[in-house]
């Protein structure tokens, strides 16, 4: 057996190694006359390896293992390091392996599926317990005083308030907030990264499409937005599980109209759309649509064909 048994580590190699290689020869070449430096990088191996090929090896060891990590780490499989290290023995020194190349993938694909199946059950379970939190917490949480429900079930809070501009729905809008889920959990905060957020605000949740657009510029408010505002029944994995009601506090600090796309070419702006008269219908003219690109094209060659016509007869 002469090639790694384990589908896992399929590519590994060429990933962490060749992948570093492309990388390096994609780097943009130096401007004409730039100073270029001539001095090799140090050799991080030097003094510690009897010899190159012995170099090389490690170094491709130490790769290998750190994706196999990684990869095992991301799939939560279960594994016995020891075990692994002997069967990645065998099947790289050519030795006669327990299974095969083929049976190791049958029987990762196997594992794999029962992993996924597992954790569908797992996410089925948080979304109900989810579920059942946030419509308790958003009960209780309506009858505290200073709270506000809309019409589609919006719960907001004035935390500060303020007299500036109100945002429109797709204005870009400048925030600060901190997002959790009903247990306090924090998901997400620009506060945390130190950074306010900045976004279309027709392209959020609806919550906060809807919860923005009441707030005044240089306010704070609380809101507490159930799962169909939200996420829904998908959830945002991995940290906001299925039919999650979320808790924000937003401070709403700057508000632009969002600008428009560029029209190509700066010329007519839409498509023209040509209705023969009743009687030639009746004769079969058909409804023709005009492109923009090519109603200009037929303004010009009207303009010229009438300049010609206009000009005076030698």
């Amino acid at each position: 057996m002469k090639t790694l048994p384990i589908v896992l580590l399929s590519g590994v190699l060429a990933g962490s190694v060749l992948g570093q290689n492309n990388a390096a020869k994609a780097s943009p070449a130096p401007a004409p006359g730039a100073a270029v430096a001539s001095a090799p990088a140090a050799d991080p191996g030097a003094g510690k390896f009897k010899n190159d090929l012995e170099k090389h090896s490690y170094a491709m060891g130490v790769l290998l293992a750190g994706d196999i990590k990684r990869q095992l780490s991301r799939g939560n499989y279960e594994h016995d390091p020891e075990i692994v290290i002997k069967a990645f023995s065998e099947a790289l020194r050519g030795k006669p392996t327990v299974i095969t190349d083929g049976e190791a993938n049958v029987i990762l694909r196997t594992y794999s599926a029962e992993l996924r199946k597992k954790a569908e059950e797992k996410r089925k379970e948080d979304g109900e317990k989810a579920k059942v939190a946030g419509e308790a917490f958003l009960a209780a949480n309506k009858a505290k005083p200073g709270v506000q429900v809309t019409a589609s079930g919006l719960q907001y809070k004035v935390i500060k308030a303020a007299e500036g501009a109100k945002p429109k729905g797709d204005d870009i809008v400048e925030v600060h907030y901190r997002g959790t889920l009903v247990d306090g959990t924090e998901f997400d905060s620009s506060i945390s990264r130190g950074q306010p957020a900045s976004f279309g605000l027709n392209r959020v949740i609806k919550g906060w499409t809807e919860g923005l657009q009441l707030m005044p510029v240089g306010s704070k408010y609380q809101f507490v937005i159930p799962s169909e505002l939200a996420y829904g029944q998908n959830g945002s994995p991995p940290k906001i599980p299925p039919h999650s009601t979320l808790v924000f506090e937003v401070e709403l600090l700057s508000v632009k109209p969002q600008s428009p796309p560029p029209l190509p070419g700066g010329g007519a702006t839409s498509d023209i759309i040509k209705v023969p008269s009743a009687d030639d219908l009746k004769k079969g003219a058909q409804i023709e649509v005009i492109k923009s690109t090519d109603a200009e094209r037929l303004q010009k060659e009207a303009a010229d064909q009438k300049k010609k016509s206009e000009a005076p007869k030698k």
